[in-house]
């Protein structure tokens, strides 16, 4: 039977929990030696990701992302980190940033499996569909 990438993170989340940081180091390289055993490393990156989606979500942690046509300053990603700590209920957001000038204008916010979609690009496209009823 082969162990699926989120497994493997669940167990090594299940280790992890509650080690010191030198209980940490033994644990990750326990944990790689296992994976080269298992002929497994070339999956490291997969099982990294969900070990990333378990430590955030037992954690209260949601990764979003703004896309605006222009760099976004700090009051702005502090209101919007505060808008996604109320929409989500998590108790941290890591926000990231991307420019793409294409959305023309406004942003569209990313969290989870969510999408909040205020771009003009998409205002105009519905307006246009709207013109066209």
């Amino acid at each position: 039977m082969k162990i699926k990438a989120k497994q493997y993170a669940v167990s090594l989340y299940e280790t992890l929990d509650g080690k010191s940081s030198s209980e940490v180091k033994v644990v990750i390289k326990k944990f790689v030696e296992l994976l080269v055993e298992k002929n497994q490393l070339s999956r490291a990156e997969k099982i990294i990701d969900e070990f990333i989606k378990i430590w955030n979500s037992k954690r209260g942690i949601v990764e979003a992302k703004a896309i605006s046509a222009k760099g976004l300053d700090k009051e702005t990603i502090k209101l919007l980190k505060n808008y996604i700590v109320k929409l989500s209920g998590a108790k941290e957001v890591m926000m990231s940033q991307e420019v793409n000038k294409d959305i023309l204008g406004g942003m569209v916010i990313r969290y989870g499996d969510k999408v909040v979609d205020g771009s003009l690009k998409t205002q105009l496209e519905d307006l246009k569909i709207q013109l066209i009823k």
